[in-house]
């Protein structure tokens, strides 16, 4: 079997930053039970903003596969 190959892909700057902000605020919320409709609110307005900015050049953004596949590796429950 073959090694998978990393892939190149060119996306929007706007792009970019709302992943950032997804990234950010899942890395918050993962380490709490609750929470507020506020905060989601927040992020979800961010987001909206990162991607309705249509003027910024196209960045371009290397995604190496094995860090894919290993964060969406799911640890066991005791």
């Amino acid at each position: 079997m073959t090694e998978p190959q990393d892939m190149k892909i060119v996306v929007p700057e706007n792009v970019v930053e709302a992943l950032s902000v997804v990234d950010r605020a899942l890395s918050s919320f993962m380490h709490r039970e609750l929470v507020s409709s506020t905060e989601v609110t927040d992020v979800l307005l961010d987001v909206r903003t990162a991607l309705n900015r249509t003027s910024q050049p196209a960045a371009d953004v290397t995604i190496d596969l094995s860090d894919v596949e290993s964060g969406m590796e799911v640890p066991a429950q005791a």
